[in-house]
């Protein structure tokens, strides 16, 4: 087998697995209360504090790769996923839980932003649109497959089970992308510095309208990922269903958001972006808005959850296609990669940790109106950035 389809095979494995670890959290809420002797509302927070150590990560990764080699990064980023990890399954302890959580988050962002810097140099042009292929597909695989595969062991087993095995791949993964990367200094490696780090993302947001845009995703994705993090305590509180039954309907939601991620091309050359776009995000809100209070029918909701991923999927698409037209005075628009990443663990992080403090205390009610809410305001900016930049003028139709 050549070195890029090993790198390609094996990068995809390290996003499955540390994806699969990140979002497992939720589906399980009630046996990790249990274990720990916490509230299932409390458990969020190991969702919460996790992102704010993966945003981290994220942020500096692309200074460690512009100095450091790559594959070396790569390695010492799993090394330093497992090493918290199994330090997380060994303790009974909340409080160290969510240290040991906070540095696998750290770690795993460092290694996400790497997989960046292998698409770019690490692999030949044959290979690069594989590549794109794993960084875009390995998540949603890894919330259709993974995170029931974990659900389900756990329920069969002890919850450490799916972590472990999980741990296990990561570790190899490194290993194996740290023999087979080459980095031969192109683009040439540059002294490491705080400051450079910040650099990109203060130009960039001096660009009219893109700290509007941003925030809109930003709350935007509080709706999407906060739904997310409480789904498992969501299922619980309204349907009373076991880990093994939200595995179920993690498995049917994951595919159909998977699924629909081919299809997305094809749509915006049938409908145009800006019809896409406008029909389903309003789509996407009236489907939230009638599923989020839990009184329908439960094979009813799980259809229409489904639902709701797989409007998000296409209306994120287009906006995240039509970012370049928006913003085309930027100079450097790899930087909205980076962007795009920060803003939606930002978001996530924002929101598990608000349901996490608070949901014990107002209720589940007031959390579902405060994502339905910020789903509305973070939607009509996004509309509105992008009418003042791209609707109004030449972005119709796809063109």
């Amino acid at each position: 087998m050549t070195r890029d389809k090993l790198i390609v095979i094996f990068s995809f494995v390290l996003i499955f697995m540390f994806s699969s670890i990140d979002n497992a959290i939720s589906p399980m809420v009630e046996p990790l209360g249990k274990f720990y002797g916490v509230s299932m509302q409390s458990v969020i927070l190991l969702i919460s504090y996790c992102t704010m150590g993966i945003i981290t990560g994220v942020f500096i990764g692309p200074a460690l790769t512009a100095s450091f080699n790559a594959g070396r990064v790569v390695f010492l980023s799993a090394c330093g996923m497992v090493i918290p990890l199994a330090l997380f399954l060994m303790t009974d302890n909340f409080q160290l839980a969510i240290i040991y959580r906070i540095f696998f988050g750290f770690f795993l962002g460092t290694a996400a932003s790497t997989m960046w810097w292998i698409a770019y140099y690490g692999v030949s042009k044959e290979y690069y649109p594989s590549m794109v292929v794993v960084l875009m597909a390995a998540r949603p695989l890894a919330l259709a497959l993974g995170v029931p595969a974990a659900g389900l062991m756990a329920a069969s087993y002890k919850w450490q089970i799916p972590y472990s095995i999980f741990g296990i791949f990561i570790f190899l993964s490194g290993l194996v992308l740290l023999l087979k990367i080459v980095d031969a200094g192109n683009p040439p490696k540059e002294k490491f510095s705080f400051k450079k780090i910040f650099t990109g993302y203060l130009d960039a947001y001096r660009i009219p309208f893109l700290p509007l845009f941003y925030t809109g995703l930003t709350l935007n994705r509080m709706c999407y990922f906060g739904f997310y993090s409480f789904m498992g305590l969501w299922f619980v509180t309204h349907y009373q269903t076991s880990v093994s039954d939200i595995s179920k309907a993690l498995l049917f939601i994951g595919l159909a958001e998977t699924l629909v991620n081919f299809a997305v091309p094809p749509l915006v050359r049938f409908f145009g972006n800006k019809n896409l776009f406008t029909m389903s995000i309003i789509l996407s809100g009236v489907v939230f808005a009638i599923f989020i209070t839990g009184k329908l029918p439960l094979i009813a909701t799980v259809s229409l959850i489904a639902a709701f991923m797989v409007l998000d999927r296409l209306y994120v698409v287009t906006a995240v296609m039509a970012i370049p037209e928006m913003f085309s005075t930027s100079k450097n628009k790899t930087v909205f990669g980076s962007l795009n990443t920060l803003t939606a663990w930002a978001g996530l992080a924002l929101i598990s940790w608000l349901q996490g403090r608070f949901t014990e205390k107002l209720g589940i009610e007031y959390i579902e109106y405060l994502l339905l809410s910020v789903f509305i305001a973070g939607s009509a900016i996004m509309y509105y950035v992008q009418y003042r930049t791209v609707f109004n003028a030449k972005f119709q139709h796809g063109k």
